[in-house]
């Protein structure tokens, strides 16, 4: 009897800490939602005037909070948003950052509210920030792991059109192998030179923003107020983000597409480039 009673008593106090926890993590959340009102399907905006949003994601890991607690941790002094704080309730984290002032840079293409002239600009002021970001060095730890998010974990997919996730790869030989739809190493190097592979191979693994069209710029008196959207940053080989800057899609066309086409990045990047459209079927980006 005793025994039962103890199960009982027992099985009691851990549905009532669950519940407890349950109403402690949604306490932030409840807030968040009161305090804000929505903006795009992930983003909500928070009320009286205080500059502040908050990004939702569904999922614990490789979130925003991960990465602007990563890149401000580095000293770069970056033009990216600061984490306020971020908190997780049934699975989903909230990413509570400050708002960055400016406008969309794509919305103001749209609306002729930007001259050719202010869009280099701009876009010169982006490469400044890339060539900061190429300055960061991997942890030892993870020396060598492709994409690889800042909390060191998977990122969207280019093989199922970011659907899924996948990653890291231990090598960027092993992400070319994926990228490139070939079913292992071995069937690779059947359709790719060893000279090819010399080059990819010695191409720097950096910190790459992914998505870093004129959606994700947010401009201020004709120069870059800021970049945001880095929950899909990570380590990739220096030449993925020439991909992401010369692929035509929407936010990366007009001017700002021919200021990259002309843009000379590192010689291993450029190299590596060149030599991954040899068997690429699509774009990684």
């Amino acid at each position: 009897m005793r025994c039962i009673l103890a199960s009982c008593l027992t099985r009691y106090i851990q549905e009532s800490c669950r519940t407890f926890q349950d109403i402690a993590t949604s306490l932030p959340k409840s807030l968040i939602f009161l305090l804000s009102y929505p903006a795009t399907h992930n983003i909500r905006v928070f009320r009286f005037k205080i500059a502040w949003v908050v990004k939702i994601t569904e999922r614990t890991h490789s979130t925003e909070a991960h990465a602007l607690r990563f890149v401000h941790s580095t000293g770069l002094n970056l033009p990216i948003s600061r984490l306020v704080f971020s908190c997780v309730h049934r699975g989903v984290t909230y990413t509570v950052m400050t708002r960055v002032p400016g406008d969309n840079m794509k919305e103001a293409l749209m609306h002729d509210a930007m001259t050719d002239d202010a869009v280099e600009i701009v876009a010169q002021e982006v490469a400044d920030v890339l060539n900061k970001l190429q300055t960061l060095q991997q942890p030892p730890a993870d020396a060598g792991k492709v994409m690889m998010s800042a909390s060191g974990h998977d990122l969207p997919d280019p093989i199922t059109f970011f659907e899924e996730r996948s990653g890291p790869y231990p090598s960027i030989t092993d992400l070319w192998v994926h990228c490139g739809s070939f079913g292992d190493l071995a069937e690779m190097k059947q359709y790719v030179e060893p000279a090819t592979f010399e080059i990819m191979n010695a191409d720097p693994i950096h910190y790459v923003h992914p998505d870093l069209r004129t959606y994700n710029i947010i401009v201020k008196d004709g120069h870059l107020s800021g970049i945001v959207d880095w929950q899909d940053s990570g380590w990739f080989p220096s030449s993925w983000k020439v991909h992401t800057m010369r692929w035509p899609r929407f936010g990366c066309d007009g001017v700002w597409y021919q200021f990259w086409l002309k843009y000379r990045f590192s010689e291993e990047a450029e190299a590596a480039y060149a030599a991954s459209k040899t068997f690429l079927i699509k774009s990684p980006v």
